[in-house]
This record gives structure tokens, sequence and C-alpha cells, in this order.
């Protein structure tokens, strides 16, 4: 599309030690809590699998939190390609399952919110006209 930017200048290269911690640390929990949720399921090779690779960002989070650029921008990259095909699965789930239905009930029932209210031709209230002072300008609400 137009207006979206690439990847690569989203996610640098190179991550300062900072951002290679917090990626390392937050993504290797994640995997091992993972791991742990599995294996109380009764997976156990893949939770073997899944904690080992949480465990293997975890370590290299704590030791070597630049190195993990390419890992962060593969990340990202597949996060990039899972939004493009659910964003608009879930706004066609919200639309077909809650929006259309609504509008064909009140089409339904002869109801339409945006119908005016009365005979009368305008929704505008006529007030006396008074004299304002400066002080009512500035605070107005």
């Amino acid at each position: 599309m137009e207006g979206e930017r690439r990847l690569e200048t989203r996610v640098p290269a190179r991550l300062s030690r900072a951002e290679g911690r917090r990626f390392g640390l937050t993504l290797g929990a994640a995997f091992v809590v993972l791991g742990v949720v599995l294996a109380w399921r009764g997976r156990a090779g893949a939770a073997l699998g899944t904690a080992a690779l949480g465990a293997a960002l975890l370590l290299a989070g704590l030791v070597l939190p630049t190195r993990l650029g390419p890992v962060q921008r593969a990340w990202m990259g597949l996060a990039a390609a899972l939004s493009r095909v659910t964003t608009p699965v879930f706004l066609g789930v919200v639309y077909f399952g809650a929006i259309l239905p609504m509008g064909l009930l009140l089409r339904a029932l002869g109801r339409n919110p945006l119908a005016h209210p009365g005979p009368q031709a305008s929704r505008w209230i006529a007030r006396p006209v008074e004299a304002r002072s400066r002080r009512d300008m500035e605070r107005q609400f």
C-alpha cells in the first residue's frame, strides 16, 4: 500500500542493549509460560521445544541483547503478515455479526435512529437575546 512503510524502516538492523534485552526477556518469558501451559495440558514434546526456545531467548536477552536484531525483524515480519489477515477478518466479523443484524432489525421494526423526532422544522431552540459581557465570551461553557 502507498502509505505503508516497509518493515526495514521501522525495525533497526542492530538493537540497542536495552531494546534487545527487553525484546529477549519479554518474548523468552512468553515462550516459557507457553511451554508451562503446554506441559500442564499434557503436550510434553511441544512444551519442551517451546520452553527451550524461551530459555534460549531469555539467555540471549541477558548475554547478547544487541544480536537479537534479526530475530526481532523476523518476529515483527510475522506479526505484520498476521495483522494483514486478522484485521480484515475481525472487522468483517464485527460488521456482519453486530452492525448488520442491528440495522436489519431496526429496518424490520420500522425504526430510523437518524430520522427527525417531531413535526418541527429544526432542532434549533430559540432563546431570548441577552447582552453578553466580555467575560461570557472568555468562559463560554
